[in-house]
């Protein structure tokens, strides 16, 4: 199955809660030229507008054309895992992630315990406030 670099742009788009607005405005295009590169309208995106478009969804202009799978990268996975939880979470739960992963099998133990007992004293406190 070869998917076509509209496809691509606009899922790449769409992950990372752009307008098609705002990526015109970032690689030098107009919106509409955006949107005929989503509808396909237009089948040869020049090769600049595509290294752009790579550079600002930090993937590689192979995988905008269908040449190449990013998700086949563990690390491509990776980066798209922590990209969702940064927009949806924050940054700082990006930067708690990245520490944890840091840590030895120990720490790791030790912060989780941490979480469940401050967890145990959230609800206590929650039940004492309803009463």
């Amino acid at each position: 199955m070869t998917i076509c670099p509209g496809t691509r742009i606009k899922e790449l788009r769409i992950l990372h809660g752009m307008s098609q607005e705002e990526l015109g405005k970032r690689i030098g295009v107009q919106r509409a030229a955006i949107n005929k590169y989503e509808k396909g309208t237009v089948e040869n995106i020049p090769i600049k507008n595509i290294e752009m478009i790579a550079r600002v969804f930090d993937v590689s202009p192979t995988y905008i054309v269908g040449w190449n799978d990013a998700f086949t990268n563990p690390l491509a996975v990776e980066v798209k895992v922590l990209q969702g939880v940064k927009r949806f979470y924050g940054s700082e739960v990006v930067d708690m992630i990245k520490d944890y992963s840091e840590l030895t099998p120990e720490g790791k133990q030790r912060v989780y315990q941490h979480i469940a007992d401050m967890w145990r004293l959230y609800n206590s406190h929650q039940g004492d406030q309803e009463q």
